[in-house]
């Protein structure tokens, strides 16, 4: 069982090619989870992704005064009902076998991510280290792909004090002794695009900071 959190600040355009490819996961045992921050109350966004609970299995929350992704996921995973959760962005998609696979390896390690596709913009196969990540060098580069993780639920809680929460998160569960695995099919598609916030700003002062703390 397992709980999906896509938080949306912007990128709602997306949200029909996202929510399509939960809705189409072979696995099926599963919840949505969206939270819509940084907007006003019943923003027109919000009233978008509203409009998704006419399945059974999803929900959608209204983040009002939430700021942040990392606040917006930190409150998100509250309202979790399950032991495990993945993690999609609004502008991400996953391919229908995605969940399927990577529950077989859900009792075996902690973090659990998959190989990707970057496309849009650009179209490429970003190098990862793939399986057991025992030997992977974290501090070269960020070694998972943040909407293709699943992750156990008391494992989560994202530091607001960066915008690469992600990397923040992987490098302070390695320190920790906790495990990884990516598995190597293709089974998350990231996309690249201009108007995306993070694909826009310069992190590396705050990657190098982070890397400082985690040495």
């Amino acid at each position: 069982m397992i709980s999906i959190l896509m938080p949306i600040y912007n990128g709602i355009e997306y949200i029909g090619d996202s929510v399509s490819s939960i809705l189409a996961q072979s696995f099926t045992d599963w919840e949505l989870i969206i939270g819509v921050n940084g907007h006003e109350p019943m923003s027109a966004i919000y009233l978008i992704a509203k409009q998704y609970e006419k399945h059974a299995n999803v929900r959608v929350l209204d983040l009002q005064g939430v700021r942040g992704k990392s606040n917006a996921l930190n409150e998100m995973v509250k309202h979790c009902r399950y032991d495990y959760v993945a993690l999609l962005d609004v502008d991400d998609v996953w391919h229908p076998d995605k969940l399927e696979k990577q529950a077989i390896y859900l009792n075996q390690y902690d973090v659990v991510g998959t190989n990707c596709l970057y496309f849009g913009d650009r179209n490429l196969v970003p190098k990862l280290p793939l399986g057991d990540l025992a030997a992977a060098d974290f501090f070269e580069y960020n070694p998972v792909i943040n909407s293709s993780v699943i992750i156990r639920k008391d494992l989560c809680w994202w530091n607001p004090q960066f915008d690469v929460e992600d990397y923040e998160l992987w490098l302070r569960l390695r320190k920790d002794g906790k495990t990884f695995y990516n598995l190597a099919d293709i089974l998350t598609q990231h996309r690249i695009h201009r108007q995306s916030a993070f694909n826009t700003k310069d992190h590396s002062a705050q990657i190098a900071e982070i890397k400082q703390i985690y040495r």
